[in-house]
C-alpha cells in the first residue's frame, strides 16, 4: 500500500486535545508499547509538547513521554500549522533524554579542589556556591571594574529567556557580554558589507520553489537534517541541484552535479561565474541599476563616491551621483528611495569628467565599471588555475544558473568559515544580483549558519530599563585587542579577570585553544554553567548545574522556519539543577538586593509576555500572539509566506538595509550608506587592502605558517552525529559511529606518507597537535585532511580536538565598523594548514 509521508503523519499533530494550565501543556495520554515482557497497554503518565533546542537551527517540536518523573521517549510533535514542516526531527533530538540521565549529568553545585582542568571538585550547597560566585565577582568588580568580567553564552535563538537573563544581568551589574555568532565563525561578513544586514536567508520551505539550487560549501543533508527534505522536494519538482564542495558529501551524493573545488577558492569560482554571466549577455543590468550601487560614480583621484557636495556649494554629502547617458551629464540621487529618477538612463561603464564645486575637475567612473574590471581577471581559464575546476564546467554552470529562474545560492559554513569568507560571500551575492534573484521566492543568496537570529523584540527583557549590556566580541577575550580594533569596542581597561560561561563548551569549541588557555590562566574566577561534565566544566573554579531544555521554560525561534515556540518543562530538573534565570536572580540578589528586586522579580512566563507584548503592535512580529496561543503549539510569526528577505526593498523600493534585531536600524544603516546593495566599498581600509570590489585572496593561514612544513589544508566540518560538541557523549550515537575520530585523507596523500586505513595518525601544525585515526577515502580532496569538529577530548589518543590547530586571526576588514554579532571579527575555522604523519 502506498502511503504519502505527510498523510501518514497527519495524525501525529492530533494526539488528542491540549489542556492549557498553570504548568506545562500536557497532551492526552496515549498508550505506549514497552516491548517484549511488558504489558503492551501500559501507559505513560503524561506527554508534554516542547522544543528541541541545541544550536542547530532545527528548532523541532517534540513530544516528551514521561513515566515516573522521567522522560522515557521523545517523538516529533509534527503539529506545525504548515504541513510542509511536518515532521521535524533527527536521531540526535530523539536520543536527547539519554543526556538527562547519563553519567556525565551534573546534578549538584561543585567547587574546585584540585588544579584547574584536573576535574577534582567537591559537592557544595547552592548557598555556598552562589556566595562564592557573588563574592568573587564583587572582588573583581571593586578591584578591576565590573566590565572585566566576561559573560559568554551561545547564540540566542534557541532560548530568548534563559540566554536573555545573561544579557539582563550584564546590564544590571555592568559586566561585558560576549558574542557568539562571530566567535563561531558563522557571521557571514559578506552580508553586512553588501546588504547592510547581519544575515538574511530564505526559510527552508522556499527551497522547494527553486528551479536551480547552487550549494557552495553547504551540506544540509547532514547538517540541516530536519529541512533536507525541501531539497528533495525541489528535485521532485524538477529543479537541478549543483553542489560545489572539496568533499563528496552526503548532499553531493544527492545532487545532479558535484563540482570538486580546491578549499578556500570559492571567491575565484564565483567571480568566474559572474564574469561569464556578464560576458555572455545574461546579466539583468536593470536590476543592478535599480537596486545596487552599480551606477553610482566613483572619483578616480580619491577612490570615494562622488557626492552632490562635490559638485556645488551647499550640496548634500548624502546625495550621490550617476551619469545620465540620455542627458550626457551628472544627476544626483537621494538615499530615501531605490531606483532612478524618471527618464534617467544611468551609465554602468565609461569614464567621465565632472566640474567640482571648488573649481577644477575630476575623472569619475560608475562603480560597476570597477567591478567589471575585476571580473575581467577571472575568466574561466584564469579561475581554473586557482580552483581546479574545468573552464567549460564553469561556463555551463553560469549559463544554467542565469537562465533557470528562480535560482538560489545556498552558502554554508564550508565556504563562510575562512579568513576571507567575506570576499567569498560578496562574490556569490554578486552572482545573485546579476541574475535578479534577490527578493524572489525560490531565489536569493542565503547563508545558513547558526541559530543566531533574533526574530522578536527582546529589549524589554534583555535590557535594564532600556540600558543594554556592553558587548565585546569574544575574540578579543581570547586574544586581546588588535591594533585595528574599532574604537567603539568597550574593551575593559584592566583586561579580563573573570568569566561566566553558559550554554557553551567553550574550552573545547573555541578556535586557537592553546591561546585561549593562556587567557584562562590569567583569570581570577571561572564559573561554568552546564548540565554535562564537559572539559569546559572540568576547568572551572565553580560549576553550577543547569536544567536542560526539557526541564525549564523558554521561548525559541530559528532562521530556518518562522514559527515561535515554547520550551515547556516536561519533568522536574534532575538533582539540584536550576535554570539560568534562577541562578542570576540569586547572584544579583547577593550583590545588589535592590536591583535584584527591581530587575529579577520575574519568572520565565513574565519574560515571555514582555517580549510578546513588545512586538505585538500593528505590523510587529508577534502581533496578536499570546502565551496561551504558544501553549497550544507553534505559531507562525507575522512574516510573509514564504519568508523571503528583501521583499520590501524589491517591491516597494524601500532603501537597504532592513532592520537586524536586536540592533537599532540607525546602527546598521552605516554599513551601506547609499541605501543600496553595495558592491563597491569606499571606506579607507577597503581601499588600503585592495578590497573595494569583490575579489579573490588566497587562504590566510597558508601565508602565516610555512607551507613547506604544512602542505595540507585542514578542514573541520560539522558532523551529522553531533550539534557542535553536543551529543558527543550520547551512547546511541557513539554506538552508531564507533566513537573514534577519523581523519579523512585522500589515497594519494596517504600513500605518500605511508599511511593505511585505520592507522593512528598525528595531525599537527605550529599551534598544536592531536592523535586520531586515518580514514583513507577518495571522498576528500587531494591536499587536504578533514577532522570533524565537536569531538570531546576523551575520544582522542592525544590532544583536545581540531581546535588545538585552528587559528584566531582577525581580519581588519571586519573591524571597519562595530556592531556586536553584526559587523565584527568573524573567525576562520577552516582557514588552517597542517601535516599528517603516522603516530
Amino acid at each position: 500500500m502506498a502511503v504519502d509521508r505527510r498523510d501518514f503523519l497527519k495524525g501525529a499533530a492530533g494526539v488528542a486535545g491540549v489542556a492549557a494550565g498553570a504548568g506545562a501543556t500536557t497532551v492526552a495520554r496515549p498508550q505506549v508499547r514497552r516491548g517484549r515482557g511488558r504489558e503492551p497497554s501500559e501507559t505513560v503518565d503524561r506527554v508534554v509538547r516542547t522544543t528541541c533546542s541545541p544550536n542547530c537551527t532545527g528548532s523541532c517540536g517534540q513530544l516528551a513521554f514521561v513515566r515516573d518523573g522521567r522522560i522515557v521517549k521523545i517523538q516529533q510533535a509534527a503539529d506545525y500549522p504548515d504541513a510542509a514542516y511536518n515532521p521535524r526531527g533527527c536521531m540526535k533530538g530523539l536520543s536527547y533524554h539519554l543526556q538527562l540521565y547519563g553519567e556525565d549529568r551534573i546534578t549538584t553545585p561543585l567547587i574546585r579542589t584540585g588544579e584547574r582542568g584536573s576535574g577534582h571538585f567537591r559537592k557544595a550547597s547552592w548557598s555556598e556556591a552562589l556566595d562564592r560566585v557573588a563574592d568573587g565577582f564583587k572582588e573583581i568588580g571593586e578591584r578591576h571594574g565590573w566590565d572585566s568580567i566576561h559573560v559568554f553564552g551561545q547564540v540566542p535563538g534557541s532560548g530568548y529567556i534563559q540566554k536573555g537573563a545573561n544579557y539582563r544581568a550584564s546590564a544590571v551589574l555592568g559586566m561585558t557580554h560576549g558574542t557568539s555568532f562571530d566567535f563561531n565563525g558563522d557571521l557571514p561578513m559578506g552580508m553586512p558589507i553588501t546588504f547592510g544586514v547581519q544575515n538574511a536567508e530564505h526559510e527552508a520551505k522556499d527551497w522547494a520553489n527553486s528551479r536551480f539550487l547552487l550549494l557552495v560549501g553547504a551540506n544540509p543533508i547532514e547538517t540541516r537534517i530536519p529541512d533536507a527534505k525541501f531539497l528533495l522536494d525541489a528535485a521532485d519538482n524538477g529543479a537541478r541541484i549543483v553542489v560545489v564542495d572539496p568533499t563528496y558529501s552526503g548532499t553531493a551524493a544527492k545532487a545532479d552535479t558535484w563540482i570538486r573545488i580546491r578549499p578556500g577558492t570559492d571567491a575565484a569560482f564565483a567571480l568566474s561565474l559572474a564574469w561569464t554571466i556578464l560576458d555572455e549577455g545574461l546579466a539583468d543590468l536593470d536590476f543592478m541599476r535599480t537596486y545596487t550601487d552599480a551606477a553610482l560614480l566613483v572619483r578616480s583621484d580619491t577612490g570615494r563616491r562622488l557626492r552632490e557636495a562635490d559638485l556645488r556649494p551647499g550640496g548634500s554629502p548624502d546625495r550621490y551621483v550617476v551619469w545620465d547617458r540620455a542627458g550626457d551629464g551628472p544627476v544626483t540621487i537621494g538615499t530615501d528611495r531605490l531606483g532612478l529618477p524618471d527618464g534617467v538612463d544611468a551609465a554602468l561603464d565609461g569614464r567621465y569628467e565632472v566640474t567640482l564645486a571648488g573649481g577644477g575637475s575630476a575623472e569619475v567612473t560608475p562603480g560597476f565599471a570597477r567591478v567589471r574590471a575585476e571580473l575581467g581577471r577571472w575568466t574561466p581559464e584564469a579561475a581554473e588555475k586557482v580552483t581546479g575546476i574545468d573552464p567549460e564546467m564553469i561556463r555551463k554552470l553560469a549559463r544554467a544558473y542565469a537562465t533557470e529562474s528562480p535560482a538560489a545560492i545556498l552558502m554554508g559554513g564550508g565556504s563562510n568559515h575562512w579568513y576571507h569568507g567575506d570576499l567569498q560571500g560578496r562574490a556569490l551575492a554578486l552572482c545573485a544580483a546579476l541574475t535578479g534573484n534577490i527578493g524572489r521566492s525560490g531565489g536569493g543568496f542565503s547563508v545558513y549558519v547558526g541559530q543566531y537570529k533574533v526574530r522578536v523584540n527582546t529589549a524589554p527583557w534583555w535590557t535594564a530599563d532600556g540600558e543594554a549590556a556592553k558587548v565585546v566580541s569574544s575574540i578579543y577575550f581570547l586574544r586581546g585587542p588588535t591594533e585595528t580594533m574599532h574604537p567603539d569596542v568597550p574593551y575593559p581597561k584592566a583586561g579580563y579577570k573573570g568569566l561566566f560561561c553558559t550554554f557553551a563548551n567553550m574550552f573545547v569549541q573555541s578556535p586557537d585553544l592553546n591561546r585561549l588557555y593562556e587567557t584562562l590562566d590569567g583569570l581570577d574566577l571561572i564559573v561554568v554553567v552546564d548540565h554535562q561534565m564537559t572539559d569546559t566544566a572540568k576547568y572551572a573554579d565553580v560549576v553550577l548545574p543547569a536544567a536542560s531544555w526539557y526541564e525549564k521554560w523558554d521561548l525559541t525561534a530559528t532562521p530556518l522556519h518562522p514559527f515561535l515556540q515554547l520550551q515547556q518543562p516536561a519533568v522536574e530538573p534532575v538533582g539540584e539543577s536550576r535554570s539560568e534565570l534562577w541562578m542570576w536572580r540569586e547572584i544579583v540578589r547577593r550583590i545588589d538586593p535592590a536591583r535584584a528586586e527591581k530587575y529579577f522579580d520575574h519568572d520565565e512566563l513574565d519574560a515571555i509576555r514582555m517580549i510578546l507584548e513588545a512586538g505585538g503592535g500593528p505590523g510587529g512580529p508577534t502581533e496578536g500572539i499570546t502565551l496561551d496561543d504558544l501553549r497550544r503549539g507553534p505559531v507562525r510569526l507575522r512574516v510573509p509566506d514564504p519568508d523571503v528577505p528583501f521583499l520590501d526593498q524589491i517591491r516597494n523600493l524601500t532603501p537597504f538595509p532592513p532592520r537586524s534585531l536586536p540592533a537599532k536600524l540607525e546602527a546598521t544603516k552605516k554599513f551601506v550608506p547609499t541605501g543600496r546593495i553595495e558592491f563597491y566599498k569606499e571606506e579607507d581600509r577597503f581601499r588600503e587592502r585592495s578590497e573595494t570590489v569583490p575579489t579573490y585572496k588566497p587562504p590566510h593561514d597558508a601565508g602565516v605558517q610555512d607551507r613547506r612544513k604544512y602542505p595540507l589544508t585542514l578542514l573541520s566540518p560539522h558532523s551529522k552525529w553531533r550539534i557542535h560538541s553536543t551529543y558527543s557523549n550520547n551512547p546511541w550515537l557513539i554506538e552508531i559511529h564507533g566513537g573514534k575520530p577519523p581523519v579523512l585523507i585522500h589515497p594519494d596523500d596517504a600513500h605518500a606518507r605511508g599511511i593505511s586505513d585505520g592507522d593512528s595518525v598525528e595531525v599537527f601544525n605550529d599551534r598544536g597537535r592531536i592523535v586520531a585515526w586515518a580514514e583513507v577515502t577518495e571522498a576528500v580532496s587531494p591536499g587536504s585532511a578533514t577532522l570533524f569538529e565537536g569531538w570531546w577530548p576523551r575520544f582522542f589518543e592525544k590532544g583536545r580536538g581540531v581546535n588545538d590547530l585552528t587559528a584566531s586571526s582577525v581580519n581588519p576588514i571586519h573591524e571597519v565598523h562595530y556592531v556586536p554579532n553584526m559587523w565584527c571579527p568573524s573567525t576562520g575555522w577552516k582557514d588552517c594548514v597542517c601535516e599528517v604523519r603516522r603516530a
